[in-house]
């Protein structure tokens, strides 16, 4: 994956609109990835909760950034993982992305030189992706974002882009519903990758399960919690019905560290 010269952090900016959290559909997001050294840890997530986020919420303030959220990338971990924190940032149109700094460390010199200066000591910037909203299914009961997400990264085979989704909305949905019902999961979506792409890009889907407890995440789509919501259905069939339009790529683990929202 192409390596980009800047700082970027794993930090997932998700947009929150209407006391939503975590993404509405048709918004876009700015993912910034960041590789941080072991000692430096600490000293980066306050800084980032002192410095950058004061930036960020100014930002949501003034309407054209509609949430960020700051995530530490939890599993994988180690010195061989290629980034360690994430930032999301979420608009409601591309134009704003542009007009805004696309650039992380355009966004951070609002801050002053010394708050850029001292962000380039702390973290290395790996490379940002642009992503869409696709799907997904929000908690309207509670307007806090989940404390975890479990982050897959799917190829989607060439040509079954829209019958992926279309099985996103028609099984996952319900099924993701369903979860949220039974207080075993926050929220779920589906990202599409706008850019980079191309055949040799590794990924070009994202589905995010949020959750308020990790240890939630072992409560997954089971035989008893289909026939709950589609009696008729057969769980075998019906899963490998979705697993046969994609691959996944990778699964790791988010914990939320801090986060604006509108």
């Amino acid at each position: 994956m192409k390596k980009v010269a800047l700082l970027t952090f794993v930090v997932v900016c998700i947009t929150a609109v209407s006391g939503y959290s975590q993404t509405e559909e048709g918004a876009y997001l700015n993912i910034d990835y960041l590789k941080v050294e072991t000692e430096k840890l600490a000293e980066f997530e306050k800084f980032v909760k002192s410095k950058w986020m004061p930036i960020l919420d100014s930002e949501v303030s003034s309407g054209d950034l509609t949430a960020c959220y700051f995530y530490k990338v939890v599993y994988p971990g180690g010195s061989l993982s290629k980034y360690n924190y994430v930032l999301v940032r979420t608009y409601q149109d591309l134009d704003a992305i542009m007009a805004k700094g696309e650039r992380f460390n355009e966004l951070l010199s609002a801050g002053g030189n010394k708050v850029l200066s001292e962000s380039l000591v702390l973290a290395d910037f790996q490379y940002s992706e642009l992503w869409r909203t696709e799907a997904g299914v929000m908690n309207i009961m509670d307007a806090a974002p989940g404390r975890y997400a479990v982050v897959n990264f799917m190829r989607v085979k060439p040509g079954m882009e829209n019958q992926y989704l279309a099985l996103e909305n028609d099984i996952a949905r319900p099924l993701h519903e369903e979860r949220i019902n039974q207080d075993k999961m926050h929220n779920w979506r589906t990202y599409s990758l706008m850019k980079p792409g191309g055949a040799n890009y590794e990924f070009n889907f994202i589905t995010a399960d949020f959750y308020d407890k990790v240890s939630n995440i072992e409560y997954g789509f089971t035989n008893e919690i289909m026939q709950s919501v589609m009696p008729r259905a057969n769980f075998t069939e019906t899963m490998n019905a979705i697993i046969n339009t994609r691959e996944i790529m990778n699964s790791e683990l988010w914990k939320l560290i801090s986060y604006q929202e509108k």
